[in-house]
């Protein structure tokens, strides 16, 4: 009878986690491309007001209007000519080319796009960082776990841009393989980490407690 019990347990753990999966994997994703549109935003608008009569930035407009409007396909083509050029513009088309393969579900083509930026030089700064975080981002939950993990051990380093981002993902990976001794480390390192965001903060204490029952 006590293993009825502890069985049952265990599957109200699991359930749990799985619920917290779902819930903060999808707000990750969403705040990394709230990050990129943002970033690339305030790019675009500064390159806008220099460059506005340039052909360039009317492309990449029309582009992202058709975006916008949901024609994916036809903003893919237009973002084609732009994404072969090495500028700014060219980069913030990969970055929007990216994201609409992303959002048809094909993954593996957006994070070779990712990849391409990170790997580059491009000359938005910072954008090198956004690329790699959302490249990884997109693979935690069905990618390739030593990857996945191979790829957060480069974004953890002391002075990384996302950083604590990275951590939290690799407490994401820990429970994705039912590793919640490793979980339970990473999200500690989050809620003792005196620099740390508020808001990972917050959720990283709200995990420990729920990993604890």
């Amino acid at each position: 009878m006590a293993d009825i019990f502890q069985e049952v347990e265990e599957d109200l753990k699991r359930e749990r986690v799985e619920l917290l999966w779902k819930k903060y994997g999808k707000w990750v994703i969403a705040a990394a491309v709230a990050v990129v549109l943002a970033t690339a935003g305030f790019q675009l608008w500064n390159n806008y007001q220099q460059t506005v009569r340039s052909e360039k930035s009317a492309q990449f407009s029309q582009a992202f209007e058709l975006s916008e409007a949901g024609k994916l396909d036809e903003a893919k083509t237009a973002l084609a000519e732009l994404a072969a050029s090495d500028d700014g513009y060219g980069t913030l088309a990969r970055f929007e080319q990216a994201r609409i393969l992303a959002e048809q579900g094909d993954i593996a083509s957006a994070v070779a796009l990712w990849d391409q930026i990170a790997a580059s030089s491009p000359p938005i700064e910072r954008l090198q960082d956004v690329a790699s975080l959302l490249a990884v981002m997109h693979l935690v939950e069905t990618g390739d776990v030593a990857d996945v993990k191979k790829r957060l051990a480069l974004l953890v380093v002391p002075g990384a841009a996302f950083r604590y981002s990275a951590i939290e993902l690799q407490a994401l990976v820990a429970l994705r393989e039912d590793d919640h001794t490793s979980a339970r480390s990473f999200f500690q390192q989050l809620v003792d980490a005196p620099d740390a965001p508020g808001g990972i903060q917050s959720r990283a204490a709200q995990i420990l407690e729920t990993l604890a029952e």
